[in-house]
């Protein structure tokens, strides 16, 4: 038999509270490191929604480099719109077999998760929820 068991618990959640601002800066309202210092793959978001913003922003959450916007986590959500207390989903992998997974992005250990608004989100507070393996 040449297949074994190669680790176990090789994999985690990770939880980020997002309090909204007044910036519409290139990952404005976070820059999250990667906690483990390793290759990571997302398998699943999900984003709990406290309270909306204030103001007609939409958020934009990603993986890439520490300041800039990327969308592959989640592209342009109006969170002046959503309700409080409700639950939203990330991305979700490709439910194909045999494809090549291309989003979100690997998240190695010099990229980041980065949060946008694209313009004041005051008001928001969000938790968003990222599992992930290590690869």
């Amino acid at each position: 038999m040449t297949a074994h068991i190669e680790d176990v618990g090789h994999g985690g959640c990770l939880t980020i509270h997002i309090t909204g601002a007044a910036s519409a800066a290139a990952a404005g309202l976070g820059a999250i490191a990667n906690p483990e210092g390793r290759t990571l793959l997302i398998l699943r978001t999900t984003i709990y929604f406290v309270t909306k913003s204030t103001g007609a922003a939409n958020l934009s959450v990603g993986v890439t480099t520490a300041a800039a916007t990327a969308t592959d986590i989640i592209n342009a959500l109006a969170v002046g719109g959503v309700t409080n207390a409700t639950v939203y989903n990330g991305h979700a992998m490709q439910n194909t077999a045999k494809t090549e997974i291309t989003a979100p992005a690997i998240w190695t250990s010099a990229k980041y998760i980065t949060i946008t608004g694209s313009a004041t989100t005051v008001g928001l507070e969000a938790y968003l929820y990222v599992e992930y393996i290590g690869i």
